[in-house]
């Protein structure tokens, strides 16, 4: 069974994950291996069999970011394991400083869908405002929407954690945040391709919702490779997740409501 990081040491404020459990894994059966490479001179290396499966323990080693990626589209389980499992750095107490830049720019990308079904909404409903049926300056408006995403960020967030709070049945699990949110954000890598909106201009009310099919789906992989479980459970988890967001996403717009009134 594959291992799951959730598993595999405690991270510490000083940086890297506890070394008294397994710290790597093959990525296509989840054995425990020594290490994933051996290296020979200057930039020249060999890659680790796994003793149990025969294959290449991480083939990702030797693979750049593209290939990456379009293995993150087709939602290769293997390239979260060697994401979330065996790169060390994203094992961390705290989320690593380009994991962070990365969930910035994510929310960034958010901010352009929210403003997007604000507009679109406020189309269907006759209405040429697009916060509260008032007029209100752009900065206003764009500061609004990127807190309000970033809260709905951090609700995705907590709507885990307290997935797995609930079925530990401890508390401890608050612990991981920061490996739950680097993979959170490296699943939310399909925010990006909001990109094509913009270059094409879509006016289409539907590309967004695609987008967030994909962002769901890439969600629960993440998720079931990262609490070794089932791609189903995992897409249970992250639907609860998301009615916590939306629940506090509609307590955002309530509270919001009287004080732009």
């Amino acid at each position: 069974t594959p291992q799951s990081p959730l598993m595999a040491g405690s991270p510490s404020a000083s940086g890297e994950a506890s070394t008294t459990t397994v710290r790597q894994i093959c990525i296509e059966c989840g054995f425990p291996v020594a290490s994933l490479y051996t290296e020979y001179g200057v930039e020249h290396i060999r890659l680790t069999q796994c003793e149990n499966c025969k294959s290449f323990a991480d083939k990702y080693v030797e693979h750049d970011v593209i290939i990456m990626f379009i293995d993150m589209l087709l939602h290769k389980p293997q390239v979260y394991r060697h994401l979330l499992v065996n790169k060390l750095e994203f094992r961390h107490a705290f989320i690593e400083k380009n994991v962070g830049k990365l969930g910035i720019l994510l929310i960034l990308f958010s901010v352009y869908i929210d403003w997007f079904r604000l507009e679109e909404g406020g189309r269907l409903r006759g209405q040429s405002e697009l916060l509260f049926e008032k007029q209100h300056s752009f900065a206003l408006q764009y500061l609004f929407i990127l807190v309000l995403s970033a809260i709905d960020a951090a609700a995705l967030l907590v709507g885990i954690l307290l997935a797995s709070v609930i079925h530990q049945r401890s508390f401890r699990q608050a612990r991981w945040w920061a490996t739950i949110s680097t993979a959170l954000i490296i699943s939310g890598f399909g925010k990006v391709l909001m990109l094509l909106l913009v270059i094409w201009e879509y006016n289409e009310s539907y590309y967004p919702w695609l987008l967030d099919f994909l962002v769901f789906t890439s969600h629960s992989t993440a998720i079931s490779v990262l609490f070794d479980i089932n791609v189903l459970w995992a897409g249970l988890v992250v639907v609860f997740s998301t009615a916590v967001k939306q629940l506090v996403h509609l307590m955002a717009l309530t509270v919001s409501s009287f004080l732009f009134a």
